[in-house]
């Protein structure tokens, strides 16, 4: 801790010091009448963070919004900084012969920059007098913020959604299963990248690492999360009891075709006929289907997922298939039964959006995962696991679930809809991210 706060002491006095110089200028260091004409020199970039154990750090590249140190020669006298082609503003007062502060602001093009000015730095002292030097410009570090299926099987292909996602070379499944051929990125904007699952994914889940043009990311850990299940028709069903229009145990194949995500062995469905169900301004349910919510405590426990973790970092997730067009209708996921239909649930209604109004939500062509954060439910909005299962404890009937309704959602009306929605893996995860870091001694 001292060494950390001496560093952040010294990086601070190391400012002053260039301010203090700038200021006095002849004090610092001899007097260069021929500043202004002679050559540029960078012989080092730092990067600036005080609130990195390293606050002064040699560094190979940059990240958007990111402060750097040049180190060299004949910095007095410069005029304009472009970074890939974009003139940024420095701070004059910050500069000496030798040393100079610049920051590589969001403004910045980077996938966008033109070729002959992408991963530069010039400075310029006059159309003449300047300098060209070769530096990796990156975007802000990437994201993964959404994994299509999260429980697919070998050889099925699954898209990673997120931002920054662009120029991805690898992508490391739990198990440290290696993927990099094969790999489709989004290299215009960077919203996401397609794999293929490889096979020797550990049963443990957890995270997907990918490596990109913008350096490296984690999803959230629930990847393959299999130890989190509390109900999938096969080897693990919990059924209570169901009510209204839900099918028997299926096992065809669904879909026939396609590279995605298919059914997995047996599952079931909410709306099994396609009956239409009609507008309603309260959403009415027209498929129940109830399994014990005893279980949980046995399987979810706190070596599973600490029952510390917020409501906002855990979640229901579930497996879903549907034909045709999501065009109304939602599934409500009730957690614990007995407070009325509108209590311990969350819902998903894909097609109402409460900032775009209606949303046109067409047929996937394969199986996903839908998620359902426990503090989309106000009961548990600021909670934690722990109170969750509490909750699950004390509920009045030893059932918890996925209901299949239709009725207006966020202010969007609903409309008469024929929905049918197959489900499957029923499971509890977590949403906690692993940290990463561009250098690994940080932290150290």
């Amino acid at each position: 801790m001292k060494n950390i706060i001496y560093k952040k002491i010294w990086t601070l006095f190391s400012l002053l010091g260039l301010f203090a110089c700038a200021l006095g200028f002849n004090s610092c260091e001899d007097d260069d009448s021929s500043g202004d004409k002679s050559p540029i020199t960078i012989t080092k970039v730092y990067l600036e963070d005080a609130q990195s154990s390293v606050p002064d750090r040699e560094v190979e590249f940059t990240r958007l919004g990111q402060t750097l140190r040049l180190e060299g020669s004949g910095f007095s006298g410069v005029k304009r900084v472009y970074i890939n082609g974009h003139n940024v503003y420095f701070n004059p007062v910050y500069v000496t012969n030798t040393s100079m502060l610049i920051r590589s602001t969001q403004e910045v093009p980077v996938l966008e920059a033109s070729d002959d000015v992408r991963n530069t730095i010039r400075l310029e002292k006059s159309n003449d007098n300047y300098l060209v030097y070769n530096f990796e410009i990156r975007a802000s570090a990437p994201t993964i913020t959404n994994i299509s299926h999260t429980m697919p099987q070998a050889g099925e292909v699954i898209t990673l959604t997120g931002t920054g996602l662009a120029g991805v070379t690898k992508v490391v499944f739990p198990g440290d299963v290696v993927v990099t051929e094969g790999i489709l990125s989004d290299d215009e904007e960077g919203l996401f990248c397609v794999v293929t699952v490889p096979a020797g994914v550990s049963n443990e889940g957890g995270a997907i690492f990918i490596e990109c043009a913008n350096g490296g990311a984690y999803s959230p850990a629930y990847f393959n999360f299999k130890k989190g299940l509390i109900h999938n028709f096969d080897n693990i069903s919990n059924v209570a009891w169901t009510s209204g229009e839900v099918s028997d145990d299926l096992s065809a194949v669904i879909p026939a075709t396609g590279n995605g995500p298919k059914s997995q062995g047996v599952y079931r469905s909410l709306n099994k006929d396609g009956k239409l169900m009609s507008a309603s301004d309260a959403p009415v349910d027209v498929s129940r289907y109830w399994i014990k919510n005893s279980v949980w405590s046995s399987i979810i426990t706190d070596a599973v997922i600490p029952w510390s973790t917020s409501a906002s970092q855990c979640a229901v997730q579930m497996d879903i298939y549907y034909e045709g067009e999501w065009n109304s209708g939602d599934i409500r996921f009730v957690v614990a039964d007995g407070w009325g239909t509108s209590r311990y649930c969350m819902i998903y209604a894909p097609w109402a959006s409460a900032e775009s109004g209606r949303v046109v939500v067409e047929n996937p062509g394969s199986w996903y995962t839908i998620t359902l954060p426990f503090s989309e439910s106000s009961d548990f909005n600021g909670k934690d696991l722990s109170a969750v299962m509490a909750q699950i404890a004390e509920a009045s009937y030893d059932q918890c679930g996925p209901w299949l309704e239709n009725g207006t959602i966020n202010g969007v009306e609903s409309e008469p809809t024929n929905l049918n929605i197959y489900i499957d893996n029923i499971r509890i995860v977590p949403l906690t991210v692993p940290a990463y870091s561009d250098f690994p001694d940080d932290e150290e």
